[in-house]
């Protein structure tokens, strides 16, 4: 089997959009700890029933796609390829984020600690730590 037959294409919709004060990649943290910036997710209307709940989330892990990174370059100046390090260039520009929660209403959610740049697509937010009912 070669590798164009293990090819196959995957559809992903954007449930909303990423609002940061990063403009270019090169502005943004490689780990969003590393900064205490906040950003705002905004939920498209068509998905703001699925927030049902998230005020009970203390972190939660922000999946976005990276729609600024370069897709042909894998391999740093120093030698080191995209899967052994924390780059948005990779084939495919899905990236995780772990963030903590400041404050959430029907379609918007203040965070913290995210490395996704301004207008970055936001693919699935999902919850890493719940507070305790």
């Amino acid at each position: 089997m070669t590798d164009t037959d293990q090819q196959d294409t995957f559809r992903l919709d954007a449930i909303g959009v990423v609002h940061s004060p990063y403009e270019t990649p090169t502005d943004a943290p490689h780990q969003g700890f590393a900064d205490d910036a906040e950003s705002e997710l905004e939920i498209f209307e068509t998905y703001a029933d699925a927030l049902a709940g998230i005020e009970d989330v203390l972190r939660v892990t922000v999946v976005y796609w990276a729609d600024q990174a370069d897709r042909s370059e894998w391999v740093g100046d120093d030698g080191v390829g995209a899967f052994a390090r924390r780059s948005p260039n990779r084939p495919n520009p899905l990236n995780i984020c772990t963030c903590t929660v400041l404050e959430t209403d029907s379609r918007r959610m203040r965070v913290r600690g995210l490395d996704a740049v301004d207008g970055s697509p936001l693919v699935d937010i999902k919850p890493a730590i719940q507070a305790e009912r």
